[in-house]
């Protein structure tokens, strides 16, 4: 059989099923069982029983999902890059007045108090608390997500359209999933709807992107797990706490923010042209 009909028919189904389920935990989720740890887990680990449903249908080895962590510099990179946007994203509404620096927040992290400090700590404490005990805390979560976006949707993907498409793709999917939870009011900032579900789109897009070239690169879903990791721990969470939450703060920044969508898309787009020959020869390794 023709292996690019086979690996379409891997996606559809794969997509198929995470939906099907997606659809029945949020109905549970909106319909009074809220957003209690274990649903929130079992929600970010759909992508996961997706792709092991999927590989065991299409009998596939868990071994494909490339488990090896790759080059420490593609590591690296997937930390730092939503630090750097975060940097410039976060800046520049500081700098231009429209919300301003607020530390209290950080300085009475409970990851803080978690590692054994007396609150109120002071804010490169708490920053530094949320960086190591936060991140480990929320890598599980994280990693569910991650072993179908990176694992198995990327790779599959990139075997029958290019990184700008297997990206879009992604990313689009990657906001209506998460859609039900920003009109159900159990993620987001706070902004209107009309405001976060584009900025978030935009976002998830670039971030989608970004996760592309990493992942080609490095044949390792290890890279998407820490870009996401970062993304989550540093731009949504320490920089937002770090801002006070002023109209416009909701509007231009964390993750729904367009001013950080701008930048995202800007840092998503550089970053690909610079690793442009990704699209040349088998595009992922899992070697």
């Amino acid at each position: 059989m023709n292996t690019s009909r086979v690996t379409t028919r891997q996606i559809v189904f794969f997509l198929s099923i995470n939906t099907l389920m997606t659809a029945a935990v949020f109905a549970w989720m909106l319909s009074g069982g809220g957003d209690s740890m274990p649903l929130v887990m079992l929600m970010m680990w759909i992508p996961a029983i997706s792709t092991f449903i999927t590989l065991a249908v299409y009998r596939e080895p868990l071994s494909s999902l490339g488990w090896r962590p790759g080059r420490f510099r593609y590591l690296v990179e997937s930390y730092t890059l939503p630090i750097m946007v975060a940097v410039v994203a976060y800046g520049l509404v500081w700098m231009t007045g429209f919300a301003d620096v607020y530390v209290d927040e950080v300085t009475t992290y409970r990851w803080a108090g978690m590692l054994g400090f007396d609150l109120p700590v002071h804010p490169v404490v708490g920053i530094a608390s949320k960086m190591i005990w936060g991140f480990l805390l929320i890598s599980f979560f994280v990693l569910g997500e991650e072993i179908g976006w990176s694992g198995f949707l990327v790779p599959k993907l990139l075997k029958v359209a290019s990184v700008p498409l297997t990206s879009l793709i992604i990313g689009l999917y990657w906001t209506v999933w998460h859609l039900p939870a920003f009109v159900g009011g159990i993620y987001g900032n706070g902004a209107s709807l009309w405001i976060a579900v584009p900025g978030v789109t935009v976002v998830f897009v670039a971030v989608s992107m970004m996760r592309t070239v990493l992942v080609a690169k490095s044949g390792s879903l290890w890279t998407g797990t820490l870009l996401h990791l970062s993304h989550n721990t540093v731009l949504m969470g320490i920089f937002f706490d770090l801002t006070r939450k002023t109209d416009a703060a909701k509007i231009l920044v964390s993750e729904s923010g367009l001013i950080t969508g701008l930048v995202y898309a800007v840092f998503a787009i550089t970053f690909w042209r610079f690793n442009s020959n990704i699209e040349e020869g088998p595009r992922v390794s899992r070697e």
